[in-house]
């Protein structure tokens, strides 16, 4: 046997020995009661404890309250079916924005706490936001294609996903 399992050994056995120790109960002369492990004198008496009160604790939910579970009631209630790109429109052309476009979607229930909206402009990410809009900076001219999905911050899960809108940014040219 290894040290390490002798030493389990001991400890259980101090343990057990610890559990079964009497409790002694004496009066001394000024009428004080004591408790004591050791018998103190031969008019000392074994107390008679009372079995502890054991209560039984109750399991920690391991999710927050108010986290998507599995119940397809509380699916359909955040199914966000009104979920769509709401500006730019599609086909919209966008003049003189300077570079800076500002995406916003349309949603029929409010994003429960734990919900994040994610744009994605020409197949690229553009950070995760709580409200229904964004800026996005430095959208160069041309043809681009937005979407957004509302995503679950805790387990990652893609909850929806809007139709991509195309749109274009436009400059005037320098004469």
């Amino acid at each position: 046997m290894n040290k390490y399992t002798v030493t389990v050994i001991l400890m259980v056995l101090a343990i057990n020995s610890l559990a079964a120790t009497k409790i002694y109960k004496y009066t001394d002369e000024n009428g004080n009661v004591h408790y004591t492990d050791k018998k103190p004198s031969e008019d000392a008496k074994e107390a008679q404890l009372k079995s502890p009160n054991i209560v039984e604790s109750t399991p920690i939910e391991s999710r927050p309250r108010w986290q998507k579970s599995d119940n397809t009631e509380q699916l359909s209630q955040f199914s966000f079916e009104g979920f769509a790109i709401s500006s730019p429109q599609a086909g919209e052309s966008i003049w003189g924005a300077g570079g800076n476009i500002t995406v916003s979607v349309n949603l029929d229930k409010k994003l429960q706490p734990n919900y994040r909206v994610k744009f994605y402009l020409d197949g690229i990410s553009h950070g995760k936001v709580k409200s229904n809009s964004q800026l996005i900076a430095d959208v160069e001219r041309g043809e681009h294609q937005i979407y957004a999905q509302v995503i679950d911050a805790f387990s990652r899960k893609v909850i929806k996903t809007s139709e991509p809108v195309t749109f274009y940014v436009k400059q005037h040219s320098k004469k």
